[in-house]
């Protein structure tokens, strides 16, 4: 057996029965017609049950925001958000097909709740909880229970998580397993999390919060390997996944799905440095149970494949990601599967 075979029975050997190590290739490319105009968009993205996805444009001046889009599979506008004065990427998909988006009015954090025709149908004032955090994640519970998460303003790098009832009133708020081992890590300058000491907290800003389809929501930390926290609506945190990155150097990207109790986590590849994406080369997902954890498969990509997660469809795997090609300044929705 030559070096290299052994090498490679030894890798395919690490992964639990079952899981495998597949290459996505391009399967259809839809090109949407509601991208004119704009050069690029925020993370994170989001998907619904319906497998329509969400994105939110990025307007050509610095710092501004455009609106919040949903697309159809084949890529048509179907609703159009308004996101004048919500935070810059922060929003929900509501379990009707609307949104829900956190604004600052003063003092005060607001919900604007959207209608899924894009029109605005209420405004909910919330709650001042006993520790105040600037909002950075949210998802909303079947049940419209609202989770938002984020970090404290005093000092600026530790982690806050609260959920509230639909009318904007305090449940709970509470500490994950892991926020302090990180919070320890950036006091003594962990590069793994912060620039400098005591400064900033990537393992938070880079968080992703979505729900999934058994109607709880999965707040992933990006964490190496990723940190995912099952929580419910009572604030009560089910299960931690922990989630392994495909290799060794890999970042979690801002891509979390989960469907028919599969967990699919988008990494960067390769990366450099463990605070600055633009190090990395490439991207890969990992799907494991979203139960147990066990990895079921891991997927390398092509570059004409790569990209952030629109939607994820199991049985068998589909990823559907964002692409920008060449210089077109053009969306396309790329379906990509295992060859």
């Amino acid at each position: 057996m030559t070096t290299l075979a052994a090498v490679a029975l030894l890798c395919a050997a690490a992964l639990p029965l079952g899981a495998q190590n597949k290459v996505l290739v391009a399967k259809s490319r839809v090109p949407s017609v509601a991208f004119d105009g704009y050069r690029s968009f925020a993370l994170p993205t989001d998907c619904d049950k319906q497998g329509r996805s969400y994105v939110k444009l990025v307007k050509p001046l610095p710092g501004t925001v455009g609106p919040l889009l949903r697309l159809s599979s084949k890529g048509v506008l179907e609703a159009e958000f308004d996101t004048e004065g919500s935070v810059m990427n922060l929003y929900a998909v509501r379990p009707n097909g609307g949104v829900a988006m956190v604004r600052i009015d003063g003092p005060t954090k607001v919900v604007d709740n959207f209608a899924p025709n894009g029109k605005r149908e209420s405004s909910v004032p919330l709650e001042r909880p006993p520790i105040a955090f600037f909002p950075m994640q949210m998802a909303v519970f079947r049940s419209g229970e609202m989770l938002i998460a984020g970090l404290q303003g005093h000092p600026g790098y530790k982690a806050s998580t609260a959920v509230y009832d639909p009318a904007g009133h305090l449940l709970k708020q509470f500490e994950l397993d892991g926020d302090a081992e990180i919070e320890r890590a950036i006091e003594v300058g962990d590069a793994r999390y912060a620039s400098t000491p005591g400064r900033g907290n990537d393992a938070v800003s880079r968080s992703v919060a979505i729900t999934g389809d058994d109607g709880l929501v999965y707040l992933m930390r990006a964490t190496s390997p990723a940190s995912v926290y099952v929580i419910s609506s009572a604030g009560e945190v089910i299960r931690k996944v922990v989630v392994n990155a495909p290799t060794d150097k890999g970042l979690p990207g801002f891509g979390v799905r989960v469907v028919k109790n599969r967990l699919a986590v988008e990494f960067e590849r390769e990366c450099d440095s463990p605070l600055i994406f633009s190090s990395c080369q490439g991207t890969v997902y990992t799907v494991v149970d979203a139960t147990t954890g066990q990895k079921l498969a891991d997927y390398e990509t092509e570059d004409d494949t790569a990209g952030p997660i629109a939607c994820y469809v199991p049985d068998p795997d589909r990823f559907f990601t964002f692409s920008m090609p060449g210089d077109e300044h053009r969306l396309e929705i790329v379906e990509a599967a295992a060859k």
